[in-house]
């Protein structure tokens, strides 16, 4: 089986959905993973998969998107960018830290509770320089105690 047809049979998505692309790189311009400063393009890795072409483990892209959707949303045909990414790292094996904290968040609380996510992150961001960020993401987070519902 091709790269491309698993991939799109993981993220649950045509051929074709991926197509469509115009090229426009608007999706790079509102990519949260840009604001770390590392240059990616959404685009960019939708062509790379569509032509076949090697993806490594270690892209920027499957390293840190989160899937906030911002580019699925500025998109004019509205490609599904964060169920490409994640069906790339299921299909290579790797596991963003966000990922890791959010599927640990939901495990423990049944549901994403975004200082949780922070905190599990909180290691790798610092390792990796990334710290000098908050200031920029506390804008995208919002910091509430979890709580259980009462019923009536």
């Amino acid at each position: 089986m091709q790269m491309i047809d698993r991939i799109t049979e993981l993220a649950g998505v045509q051929k074709g959905d991926l197509s469509v692309c115009l090229g426009c790189k608007i999706c790079a311009s509102v990519c949260t993973v840009n604001d770390l400063g590392c240059g990616v393009s959404p685009q960019e890795l939708l062509v790379r998969v569509f032509m076949g072409h090697e993806i490594g483990r270690g892209d920027d892209l499957l390293r840190y998107c989160t899937g906030c959707c911002r580019c699925t949303e500025a998109c004019p045909w509205n490609i599904r960018v964060p169920e490409v990414v994640r069906a790339l790292r299921e299909a290579l094996g790797v596991a963003s830290p966000f990922e890791k904290a959010f599927k640990a968040s939901i495990e423990r609380w049944g549901r994403v509770y975004e200082p949780y996510v922070f905190l599990r992150s909180l290691p790798f961001l610092i390792r990796e320089g990334y710290i000098k960020h908050m200031a920029r993401w506390t804008g995208y987070m919002s910091i509430h105690l979890p709580h259980k519902v009462k019923r009536r």
